[in-house]
C-alpha cells in the first residue's frame, strides 16, 4: 500500500473551496503534490506494476554488468507509454506536511483523502509521481501553504491502516 516518510515533494497547486459537512460549511482544499522517486515506489500499488513498466538493461557486455543483477531501468514500451493514471485511493489517511523544524510547525491532516495518483515514465530508473490530497485546514494553514505553493516540502503520508494501532490479538 501507497505510503511516504519525509518525501522532498513540490506543492504544485492549491485549491480551496468550500465544503458541506451536513449543515456546515467548511473550508477545503486540494493540495496538489509531485515528486521524482525510483520507480521502485511503483511496487507500492501493485506488486508486478514496476516489472510490468521497466525491465533490465539488454547490454551486459558493457562495464557494470558483471555485479549484481541489473536494476529494471528501461521503459518496456519505450515511447508508447508516457504517463499513467492510477486508480487508487487512500481514505482517512495522515497527511503531514513538514516545513524542516517538526512538530508544531508541520501540518498535520489526521484525516485526509489521497487520490488521483499519476506516474510519469522516465528513462533510467525513475519515475514522476503526482497525486492530490483533500484536505480541511484552518486558515493560518491555508496561509502558509500558499507561502510554499511552487516549492519543496517534506510530506508523510500513513494509511488510515496503518494509523491504527494493533490490537495484540491472535487469531490462533
Amino acid at each position: 500500500m501507497f505510503s511516504l516518510e519525509s518525501q522532498k515533494v513540490t506543492l504544485a497547486h492549491l485549491n480551496v473551496r468550500p465544503e458541506n459537512h451536513g449543515d456546515e460549511k467548511v473550508g477545503g482544499a486540494d493540495l496538489k503534490i509531485a515528486f521524482t522517486d525510483s520507480n521502485g515506489l511503483l511496487s507500492e500499488f501493485h506488486p508486478r506494476l514496476r516489472h510490468a513498466l521497466y525491465k533490465a538493461d539488454e547490454h551486459p557486455d558493457l562495464p557494470g554488468f558483471d555485479e549484481a543483477p541489473a536494476e529494471p531501468t528501461v521503459r518496456v514500451f519505450g515511447d508508447l507509454i508516457g504517463a499513467l493514471r492510477l486508480k487508487h485511493e487512500l481514505k482517512g489517511a495522515r497527511v503531514v506536511i513538514g516545513f524542516g523544524l517538526g512538530g508544531a510547525s508541520d501540518i498535520d491532516f489526521e484525516t485526509a483523502d489521497v487520490d488521483h495518483f499519476s506516474v510519469e515514465l522516465m528513462e533510467g530508473g525513475s519515475a514522476r509521481y503526482g497525486f492530490r490530497v483533500k484536505c480541511n485546514p484552518t486558515g493560518e494553514q491555508i496561509k502558509r501553504l500558499y507561502e510554499v505553493l511552487g516549492g519543496e516540502v517534506d510530506i508523510s503520508v500513513t494509511p488510515a491502516v496503518d494509523k491504527q494501532q494493533s490490537l495484540g490479538l491472535t487469531l490462533e
